[in-house]
């Protein structure tokens, strides 16, 4: 946000801009929804009622949501997106860890599959 207001372009700030506030406004609901995500599961490990299904949806909802949010403020910062300075590169590779060690979208999947369907698809 801050570098979106600071950076002028056709001599005026980013923020200025349509498509700037929508991709701000979605990233920003992106992250609310990931925050309601982890309410919830604070409310049911504190209600003894979380389960491995619940917990791998917010998992994978949450990794995959983080990657397309901080993508999407990386190509809002334009080439500056990938210089140290601004912390999204550094974002950007700490949620790629995150991704792998939470266990990958398809491995959260497959646990959620095979809950609902009563069916193993893991090797």
């Amino acid at each position: 946000m801050a570098y979106c207001r600071q950076r002028q372009q056709f001599g005026k700030p980013l923020v200025s801009f349509q498509i700037v506030q929508d991709r701000l406004v979605k990233m920003l609901a992106e992250a609310c929804s990931m925050q309601l995500y982890c309410l919830r599961l604070g409310r049911l490990i504190e209600e003894g009622k979380l389960t491995d299904t619940i917990a791998a949806i917010a998992k994978m909802n949450n990794t995959r949501k983080a990657r397309q949010v901080i993508a999407e403020a990386r190509g809002l910062l334009g080439g500056n997106g990938i210089l140290l300075d601004f912390h999204v590169v550094r974002h950007l590779a700490d949620i790629e860890a995150t991704h792998t060690y939470e266990g990958t979208e398809t491995i959260q999947t497959l646990i959620v599959g095979r809950d609902i369907t009563g069916a193993s698809a893991f090797a």
